[in-house]
């Protein structure tokens, strides 16, 4: 997504686990981070360093945001196809959960890119010193015993929670 800074960037779903990381990369590298997010979540995602928040429930984020360089998109569906909308000229779109819908929904001209990880071993100790310095927060929203599975499974399908959904099946 050519990160840098004084990038303005757009990250869609910023108060699940994905997005809350994404804005903390992005600060740190110096972007004007604008955010969407719950009510609910706003004050977490302020503490991660965005710039704004717009509350998605109640908030168009087009009315918000404008000449965007890079959105992220966690979320897909009708935002990815609203997304658009807010880009500066050659801003460019990334989605994390669409791989070809991304592309094939881009408008004539429009950059649009699917991203998708492999293992990298040492990125990973970069990331996990980061956290252990705090210099990285790792949110864990909620730790359910293996009992609640399904509800775990349910508040992380539908990405109303901070952070991360971890499930103990030790207890």
């Amino acid at each position: 997504g050519e990160l840098r800074a004084g990038t303005n960037v757009l990250i869609q779903g910023a108060g699940g686990a994905v997005g809350g990381f994404a804005v903390q990369f992005a600060k740190a590298a110096g972007a004007n981070v604008v955010a969407t997010a719950s009510a609910v979540n706003r004050d977490y995602v302020l503490g991660l360093g965005a710039n704004s928040v717009i509350d998605y429930r109640n908030q168009r984020f087009e009315d918000h945001a404008r000449n965007i360089d890079l959105v992220l998109d966690t979320v897909g569906g009708e935002t990815l196809d609203r997304s658009w909308n807010v880009l500066a000229p050659d801003g460019a779109v990334v989605s994390i959960v669409d791989p070809a819908g991304v592309t094939a929904r881009a408008p004539k001209g429009a950059r649009a890119f699917f991203h998708s990880t492999r293992p990298d071993a040492k990125r990973l100790g970069d990331i996990l010193n980061a956290v252990a310095e705090r210099r990285l927060r790792s949110t864990i929203a909620k730790v359910f015993p293996k009992a609640e599975l399904p509800e775990a499974v349910e508040i992380n399908r539908t990405g109303h929670a901070p952070g991360k959904i971890v499930v103990d099946f030790t207890r």
